[in-house]
């Protein structure tokens, strides 16, 4: 679970950077990509470790 959020995460925060080419930019995307991959391993773990 924790490869797929980290994947989340790595592609929002390059895919950021390589459009608007700034650091503030990675920093929001990775904090976007960071948000997006928590949500997704607590659904993924609700779902499968949890249940």
């Amino acid at each position: 679970m924790g490869v797929a959020t980290t994947v989340i995460f790595w592609g929002f925060e390059f895919g950021a950077d390589a459009i608007f080419h700034s650091e503030p930019a990675r920093f929001v995307g990775g904090a976007i990509g960071l948000t997006i991959g928590y949500v997704v391993k607590y659904q993924l773990d609700k779902r499968f470790v949890f249940s």
